[in-house]
């Protein structure tokens, strides 16, 4: 046989191949929602993980259907060939944002276009057995979608805006709010890391604020600085948790920024290594919130664990406010104010009468003069230690219930 020959048989098989494809092809297209579930139940048997986003569109048996719908219309009309991609690059988008890790969601499709591969060999098989054999010319054919496929998608999670938010994405919005509750065990914060596309032994801190729309914009992906990944939930009744991955940056670099931002409040916990502690960080910075006395205040965790405490039982704190700074109640406004004002300007100034003279713009006697009359008043003396926590810690609470 001449070259010409093998070449024309070749063309006359290629063509059968294909009219074999598009004839099994158009017989499947009544049955793609059995397929999708065919496709939904391996999934949920057989790749792990993938329950975490069993509730997206995408990993759906209806978004499984309009899939295979569509591949089976690329098999029937070479013309429908760009709108399929079109859609796969749209899922592929769509999955990134919803923080779905690029190799499962390949692993996924894998699994749906194997059941494609298998029904329309299984078709052929049942209605031209004599033409089977054909099959092997058009399986090329389909590695060479699943190829491209998969570059479709690669570019897609290419191409996907980080802005380091989960709010919208419900499986990474949910792995986050696990490892804030404390409910992630090893193999699920190495799941969480993935979806959220973080080191699981990274260095975070978290920030619990109170905080309205306009407070939200202000505080972009950007303020965790050049590498780092700001990541956000929201908190129950208003406000977020605000997850910073440090890197090698001190944690000045972020709360500095906090500070920056009009109206906001936020409590700060400490930096804690690996996603597991971040339970322990949201904990912490809940505590340190209520210790903010104005907007604008950002409380740390690590330099307000007293009044932390105190703030963070509100019961609590008006008892010991008004145990200790009750005598004060009976005095002219003006004059409580500034007996509390120099007080803490004193504590401010590491009790030093002179640098709280220079804050308030006054003599230095006037300052030790009002210490002296806090003193009688409360009948607590400020060189005794027990006495001036007490001081300390009653202040703290009255400016938090005045907050």
């Amino acid at each position: 046989m001449s070259v010409r020959t093998e070449e024309a048989a070749g063309a006359r098989d290629e063509a059968a191949a294909s009219a074999l494809l598009r004839a099994a092809a158009l017989r499947m297209r009544g049955r793609v929602d059995e397929l999708a579930a065919r496709v939904t139940e391996r999934l949920r048997t057989e790749v792990p993980g993938f329950m975490e986003h069993a509730g997206n569109p995408d990993c759906s048996p209806e978004g499984f259907a309009t899939i295979i719908r569509m591949h089976l219309d690329r098999l029937v009309d070479p013309g429908c060939d760009v709108a399929a991609a079109l859609h796969m690059g749209m899922v592929g988008r769509r999955q990134a944002a919803l923080g779905m890790p690029p190799e499962l969601l390949q692993h996924v499709l894998s699994v749906g276009g194997a059941v494609l591969w298998q029904e329309l060999v299984d078709t052929v098989a049942a209605h031209d057995p004599g033409r089977l054999t054909l099959m092997v010319r058009v399986a090329p054919r389909m590695w060479g979608f699943r190829e491209r496929n998969a570059a479709i998608l690669a570019e897609a999670y290419r191409e996907t805006p980080d802005d380091d938010t989960v709010a919208g994405g419900p499986p990474a919005a949910t792995a986050l709010v696990a490892l804030l509750d404390g409910r992630s065990d090893a193999m699920a914060v190495r799941a969480a890391a993935q979806a959220l596309g973080v080191p699981a032994d990274g260095r975070f801190a978290v920030a619990a604020t109170t905080t309205g729309t306009a407070v939200r914009a202000a505080v972009p992906a950007t303020a965790a600085g050049t590498g780092g990944r700001l990541l956000r939930v929201p908190r129950d009744g208003s406000g977020e948790f605000l997850v910073v991955l440090l890197g090698d940056r001190p944690p000045e670099a972020f709360t500095s920024y906090l500070r920056t931002v009009p109206g906001l409040r936020a409590g700060v916990g400490p930096v804690v290594t690996g996603l597991s502690e971040l339970h322990r960080s949201r904990t912490l910075a809940e505590l340190a919130l209520p210790a903010c006395a104005a907007e604008g205040e950002v409380a740390l965790w690590e330099e307000r664990i007293p009044d932390a405490l105190v703030a963070s039982d509100r019961p609590f704190a008006g008892e010991l406010a008004g145990r200790v700074l009750g005598p004060l109640r009976d005095l002219p406004e003006e004059e409580r104010d500034c007996l509390l004002g120099t007080f803490a300007a004193w504590m401010d100034c590491g009790g030093s009468p002179r640098a709280a003279a220079e804050r308030m713009d006054c003599h230095r006697n006037t300052v030790l003069n009002r210490l002296r009359r806090l003193e009688l008043l409360t009948g607590r003396r400020l060189t005794h230690p027990r006495d001036l926590v007490d001081l300390t810690l009653a202040l703290d609470a009255l400016r938090t219930d005045a907050a």
